[in-house]
Parts: C-alpha cells; structure tokens; sequence
C-alpha cells in the first residue's frame, strides 16, 4: 500500500469517526429534550390544564363535562368559522359589500362568543359542587395564562400548578 493511500484511508476515517461521534452526541441531546418535554405537563387552553389542579376522581368528572359540553358547542364554533370564512372570502367581490361582511363577522363572533359562554357556565356548574379548596386549585388554574399555543415564549409564562394527590 502506497503512502499516499494510507494518508487518505486515514482522513477518511478521521472524517467517519467523526461523524459517528457527532450523531451519537445529537440523539443523546436530542433524546433528552424529547424525555424531558414528555414529562412535563401539557400545554393549551387553560381550562384543560386546569384539570391539572384536581385530584384524580375529580379531575375525570371534570374533563367528563368539558367533553360533553364540547360536544354541544362545537356546531356553534363551526358555523362560526363557516360565517367567518364565507364573509372573508367575498373581501375581493366587486363592488364590496363591507356592511354585508361585518354583519356576518359580529354573527360568527357572536356564535363564538356564546359557545365560550356556554363552556365557561359548565365549568362553573361543575365548580359548585367541589370542596372549596379544590375550588380554590381550580380557580387558580384557570386564572392562569396559556402556557402553549399563545403568543410568546412558553418557557416565560409561570408553570400550571402542581397535580394534587
């Protein structure tokens, strides 16, 4: 064997060990960030995380009537979306009808904004029958900003309670 085939064996396998030890480092790095974002709680509108705040048997008949009562609203949030998306797409008709469009929109937001009502009065039905401090828990937990999927770094907003035992 040359010399010359020698020197480019060994920088050919300089460059692999390299490679070998560069993505061994990153699926370590990686692994761990992906273990530890599994373990924290989960993000999104505060009303779910704030079953964070209720024991176990609690927690269930919460999320129970957040379930059905998503089942009653959602047809009001999808014509709502519906009106919306309609009365955004005729923006381009000629002529424009803006008083026609603005009346749909405050019809879809009104939609929108009953179907959040309506969430918020089970949410404060199923309130009234727990022990006050688990009432307390809860009332904190929704007070609290959404920590996922709002505007902004999540890692700034202050962390959901801790789960009770």
């Amino acid at each position: 064997m040359s010399r010359r085939t020698l020197i480019i064996l060994l920088f050919v396998s300089l460059a692999l060990n390299l490679f070998v030890i560069g993505a061994a480092t990153g699926a370590f790095v990686l692994g761990e960030r992906m273990h530890r974002r599994t373990m924290e709680p989960r993000g999104g509108p505060a009303m779910l995380v704030a079953a964070q705040a209720l024991p176990d048997e609690e927690r269930e008949a919460y999320r129970k009537a957040l379930r059905a009562q998503a089942g009653a609203v959602g047809p009001k949030l999808r014509e709502s979306h519906k009106i919306r998306r309609e009365a955004w797409g005729r923006l381009g008709a000629d002529p424009l009808d803006a008083k026609g469009i603005a009346a749909d929109l405050d019809h879809a937001r009104a939609l929108e904004t009953g179907a959040r009502g309506d969430v918020d009065h089970a949410i404060l039905e199923f309130a009234e029958h727990l022990p006050a401090a688990d009432r307390a828990r809860l009332g904190q937990a929704l007070a609290q900003p959404m920590r996922h999927g709002g505007h902004g770094d999540p890692r700034e907003r202050p962390p959901a309670p801790p789960p009770q035992p």
